[in-house]
């Protein structure tokens, strides 16, 4: 009896090292790229500003009136419009550049990541397609998170999501794939940029997951001290 228990933890425990626990910010690898540095303005300032960004396209001779009185007024205030335009302007981009700044090393890995998931396609009750993120609600009345912050879990066999606030443990492969899709979620239709996509073999509750390691760990360090 004693031998077919330690078979079956040494089993489970090799199973369960299959899948390397992964943390989101190996999902998102620095970019080495110097920081912007913005001016500091005050919100009287931040509005000019933007009013000169919305007006600087147009041609008519109001907006152009209306545009260089502006920047003369913000001169006299020791802020050049220009250069803090084109500042936020290298801003957007670099922050952009990080959020989509992928980890490719990842690539085929089988792995075990704690999160939470939105489902976005159903077979059923059951959802089998989800967008997977490190934190509860996420692209739920708000903006998505970097898109190295958001995987398209696919999972054929279904999961039937009780409450999208409720964490759990995912295991599959992983890899690296940029791409922006319109979805579909309680809030309406809109478009979520993916840094990864992952195939999943297994979705579980955080907690109870959680219990059922600890019972392994305890069945495998007890089957070690029956074998000394």
């Amino acid at each position: 009896m004693m031998k077919r228990l330690l078979l079956f933890c040494v089993l489970s425990g090799s199973a369960a090292a299959e899948y390397e626990s992964l943390e989101w910010s190996t999902l998102a690898p620095a970019i080495n790229e110097p920081r912007v540095i913005l001016p500091e303005v005050n919100d009287t300032q931040k509005r000019m500003l933007g009013y000169v960004l919305q007006l600087q396209s147009k041609t008519d001779e109001a907006s152009i009136a209306d545009v260089n009185k502006i920047k003369s007024t913000l001169k006299k205030q020791g802020i050049d419009a220009d250069i803090a335009l084109q500042a936020r302007a290298n801003y957007m981009m670099l922050e952009q550049r990080k959020a989509e700044s992928l980890n490719t090393t990842l690539n085929g890995q089988k792995v075990r990541l704690s999160g939470f998931v939105v489902p976005i396609k159903f077979a059923g009750i059951k959802a089998v397609e989800f967008l997977f993120l490190p934190h509860a609600g996420a692209c739920i009345h708000m903006p998505p998170p970097a898109a190295n912050q958001v995987i398209k879990l696919q999972y054929s066999q279904g999961f039937e999501v009780n409450n999208v606030q409720y964490p759990v443990w995912v295991e599959g492969t992983i890899k690296a794939d940029l791409r922006t899709e319109r979805v579909e979620l309680v809030d309406g239709e809109m478009p979520v940029t993916m840094g990864y996509m992952m195939e999943g073999v297994s979705i579980e509750h955080y907690y109870s997951a959680q219990s059922k390691h600890q019972r392994q760990d305890a069945d495998t360090s007890l089957s070690h001290r029956h074998q000394h």
